[in-house]
């Protein structure tokens, strides 16, 4: 591919001009004196929220609602298992298929 002798040319030129460009509108680093953009630092922690504690509620109640709702055997299990059924024997291989 050639290219037009005017406008080939000159795309190339512009092209290795442009770091040298960018490198002069750089302030110099070893001048102290150097206009340099303002900082605008914002926290991380700008919009945090405490966790507030909840209220208190009578243990007992507590333990009865968590026997209500299965016990720590429901608490423990993932979110992707099924609760077994009442009488289902356990697969062979724990489930996998073996390849």
């Amino acid at each position: 591919m050639t290219l037009q002798f005017p406008a080939g040319w000159l795309l190339g030129i512009a092209t290795l001009a442009l770091p040298g460009m960018l490198m002069a509108a750089q302030p110099d680093p070893l001048d102290a004196n150097a206009a340099v953009p303002a900082q605008d630092y914002r926290s991380p922690l700008q919009d945090y929220r405490a966790q507030a504690d909840e209220p208190l509620q009578d243990w007992r109640a507590a333990n009865d609602l968590v026997g209500r709702i299965g016990g720590w055997r429901t608490y423990s299990m993932e979110g992707w298992e099924q609760p077994a059924e009442q009488g289902a024997e356990p697969v062979e291989g724990g489930g996998h298929d073996h390849h």
